[in-house]
């Protein structure tokens, strides 16, 4: 049940769980979890045009939605927001009547190629506004926080025929796991750091302590080595001119190109906890969109030729309040977006649109969810990795049939791909993007319609 805010939302620099959160996770604010492409059933290969990659983001602390993804045609929305609202005119036109933040340019120019798509107002099955509760029901895919629950990726894995394993039985854990990826199915970890790898003269003489004292250490440090040599690593993991961010998606671009490699990744950022001083154009909030949009630019380059086979999905736990609270900031709220990009992605705007006007928010502050985020989630993995809905419903998503149905039409059909031209492409229209009727319908009724 939905615990309705106080009458006056408290505004703090930063709540007591997130801080937690993020002392847990350590300072890098990034944590990558990758996973063998050998878990990849025949059906899906048969599906795209080479092995599917998938990488899932999730944007820890709860991220603003109503700055990232700005309903223009909604009057009540520069109302709601006040001094948070996006300008249109500084704003970057999608379809539908929505803008974009200025600081996502390059997910804009992936929207005007057909290659983004976002789902306006998703929502968890709970809403507790309480980071700790919130990221677990996130990661473990289930309709309540469950002490010991293993995560939905972790149970994808286990629905996909293993085939012949690459890295069958051994983890290699970096970085901590996040809950998404745990569970019985093995699991790879790999993490940009900041340090240089270690000379060659060091790691025979290690090798040799743990042959004598503990061969199964000895054998995770091997796969540890392995891994980083995927991932192209030389002397300095991280390019100094980029920043950590930006340096964990190049590295799961690495690996996700490798031959034999991975081919599901998870990726968690943290730092999205804006209460106070927000900013608008520019601030914490559009430096962080700013790194986000260049890591999502650098991934496109980087997985150029398999571009066409990849989504990505960014998420968070919760959107933020509609109402700005009394330090220039937002608080946690329910509703909110979904990014998808990818050369599989079918472009456009999916799902309805809530409203932002009073009697529309969820509880007086909040913008209201109009679908499960797990129908997100089942709609890519059944129309990009192929995955049976019936092994959604009750394996991955157990008990979700109805709460949460597959949102159909996420993905581009593999005979609809075609080499892209070297070219920017045009804008595409509304109806290229297939903008769905619930949004025209509420832009016709407010007489904003936009042909």
């Amino acid at each position: 049940m939905t615990r309705p805010l106080p009458s006056s939302p408290p505004a703090r620099h930063g709540c007591a769980d997130n801080r937690l959160t993020l002392t847990r996770r350590g300072l890098m604010g990034l944590s990558v979890g990758l996973f063998s492409s050998t878990f990849l059933s025949e059906r899906a290969r048969a599906n795209t045009l080479s092995e599917a990659r998938l990488l899932i983001v999730v944007l820890r602390g709860g991220m603003d939605g109503l700055s990232l993804l700005v309903p223009a045609f909604d009057p009540a929305y520069y109302t709601a927001r006040g001094p948070l609202a996006v300008p249109p005119e500084q704003a970057l036109a999608l379809s539908g009547g929505f803008l974009l933040h200025p600081a996502m340019r390059e997910v804009h120019a992936l929207y005007a190629a057909g290659e983004a798509a976002f789902v306006p107002s998703a929502g968890l099955p709970l809403q507790t506004r309480s980071h700790f509760e919130c990221q677990e029901v996130l990661e473990n895919g289930l309709a309540g926080s469950r002490p010991g629950a293993s995560g939905w990726v972790n149970r994808l894995l286990s629905v996909l025929p293993r085939g012949e394993p690459l890295r069958d039985g051994r983890m290699l854990a970096i970085n901590s796991n996040p809950l998404i990826v745990r569970g019985s199915e093995p699991v790879l970890n790999w993490s940009s750091t900041w340090f240089p790898r270690l000379r060659s003269s060091a790691v025979a003489p290690l090798h040799q302590i743990y042959a004598a004292r503990d061969p199964e250490l000895l054998a995770i440090h091997r796969l540890g080595l392995e891994v980083d040599a995927m991932a192209g690593t030389d002397g300095l993991q991280n390019d100094p001119d980029l920043p950590p961010v930006v340096n964990g998606f190049r590295g799961a671009a690495r690996l996700l190109m490798t031959a034999g490699g991975p081919r599901v990744a998870v990726l968690a950022i943290d730092g999205w906890d804006t209460h106070a001083e927000q900013g608008v154009l520019d601030g914490q909030f559009a430096e962080r969109l700013s790194v986000l949009d260049r890591a999502l630019g650098v991934l496109r380059r980087d997985l150029a030729g398999v571009w066409d086979s990849t989504v990505v999905v960014v998420t968070t736990e919760f959107g933020r309040t509609v109402p700005a609270n009394g330090t220039r900031g937002t608080d946690h709220g329910i509703g909110m977006p979904v990014l998808l990009a990818g050369g599989a992605v079918r472009g456009g705007i999916h799902g309805d649109w809530p409203g932002c006007a009073p009697g529309a928010l969820l509880d007086g502050y909040d913008l209201r969810p109009t679908l499960d985020l797990r129908s997100v989630f089942k709609g890519v993995l059944s129309g990009h990795l192929g995955v049976d809905p019936a092994q959604l419903d009750t394996v991955v998503f157990p008990d979700s049939a109805q709460a949460a149905p597959l949102l159909q039409g996420l993905i581009v059909e593999t005979t609809s791909r075609r080499p892209r031209a070297a070219s920017d492409p045009a804008p595409l229209t509304d109806a290229q993007l297939s903008v769905p009727t619930p949004i025209l319908a509420y832009r016709q009724r407010h007489g904003a319609f936009v042909p």
